[in-house]
C-alpha cells in the first residue's frame, strides 16, 4: 500500500472489511471515551446518600490535668496503658498540642477564620483511642480519682471517619450572626460546588449529608440533643495522601463555609 501499486480491487476489498470496522469503532469511541474521561476526570458516583452504616463504636479521649507533678502524669500514662480496652495512648505536652492545632489550622480553611485559640490555651494532656465507647463513664471515673486529673473529655468517633478523607461544610441557607458564612447558600452556588466535586480527579466518590442525618451523628458522638443546621459533602479520595490537594482546591469557594480532613476531634485539636 505505501508504493501505490496494489489494485483498485485490492483497495475495494480492504475497505469493503475496515469500512464497519471504522465505524464501529467510531461509534464505541462515541459511547465509550465520555464515561472514560469522566472516571480520569472526578468521581464515577455521587452525589451518594450516606451510607446504612456502620455507626461507629469507637472515640477518643482525653485527660486534662489540675497541677499535676510529673510522677502523677506517668502514673496516669501507666493505669490507661494498662487497660485492654483503649489503644494508642500518649502523652502530649502543651507545646506539642500546640503543634498540631497549627499544623491542623494550615490544612483546614474556615471562612473567615472561625474561632482561633492560643499557645495560652493548650495544655498537657494524656489522648487516646476508645476501643468501646460504651465504657467511657467507666474509664472516666477510675481515671479521674487519681491524683492530679482534672477531668477526662470523650467523644465518638464521627459517622464519616473511615469513610470519607474530606468534608466540605456548605454556608447556610439562613446564615447565623457569626457563623461563617455572611450571605446565604444559593441553588447556583451549591450547583457550583457539585460540579467542582465532579472535577476534581482525586475524588472516587462523595456524599451529601442533610441536617437531619449531621444531627443524628453529632448526637450519637457527642451523647447531645444539639441540632445540626447544616450540610455537608464528604468526598472519598482513591488516595488518602492527597488530602491537602484536594483541599486546596476548594478554599474560599462561594456557598463553602469550611473544607478540612475528617479526623478524630479529640487526637487532631480539630
Amino acid at each position: 500500500m505505501s508504493d501505490g501499486t496494489e489494485s483498485r480491487s485490492s483497495r475495494s476489498r480492504l475497505l469493503w472489511i475496515a469500512g464497519p470496522l471504522v465505524v464501529a469503532t467510531l461509534i464505541a469511541a462515541a459511547w465509550g471515551l465520555p464515561n472514560l474521561m469522566a472516571g480520569s476526570a472526578g468521581p464515577t458516583q455521587g452525589p451518594l446518600p450516606p451510607p446504612p452504616g456502620p455507626w461507629p463504636t469507637t472515640g477518643t479521649f482525653q485527660v486534662g490535668f489540675d497541677s499535676a507533678t510529673e510522677a502523677e502524669k506517668k502514673t496516669v500514662l501507666a493505669a490507661l496503658e494498662a487497660r485492654s480496652d483503649v489503644s494508642e495512648v500518649r502523652y502530649r505536652s502543651a507545646e506539642q498540642e500546640w503543634k498540631e492545632y497549627q499544623e491542623a489550622g494550615e490544612l483546614t480553611w474556615i471562612r473567615d477564620g472561625g474561632h482561633e485559640f492560643g499557645r495560652e490555651d493548650m495544655s498537657d494532656s494524656i489522648v487516646g483511642v476508645l476501643l468501646d465507647r460504651s465504657k467511657s463513664d467507666e474509664i472516666s471515673r477510675v481515671i479521674e480519682a487519681l491524683p492530679g486529673v482534672d477531668a477526662v473529655y470523650s467523644q465518638g468517633d464521627g459517622f464519616w471517619y473511615g469513610k470519607a478523607q474530606v468534608t466540605l461544610r456548605l454556608c447556610l441557607l439562613k446564615p447565623i450572626e457569626g457563623a461563617g458564612c455572611r450571605q446565604p447558600l444559593t441553588t447556583a452556588q451549591q450547583k457550583a460546588v457539585v460540579e467542582a466535586i465532579r472535577g476534581t480527579p482525586e475524588v472516587e466518590a462523595f456524599y451529601f449529608e442533610d441536617p437531619e442525618h449531621a444531627t443524628k451523628d453529632l448526637r450519637a458522638r457527642t451523647d447531645s440533643d444539639f441540632t445540626a443546621g447544616v450540610s455537608y459533602y464528604h468526598l472519598k479520595l482513591d488516595d488518602p495522601d492527597d488530602v491537602p490537594t484536594v483541599i486546596g482546591r476548594f478554599r474560599g469557594m462561594e456557598g463553602l463555609w469550611q473544607a478540612r480532613p475528617v479526623e478524630r476531634c479529640l487526637l487532631a485539636t480539630c
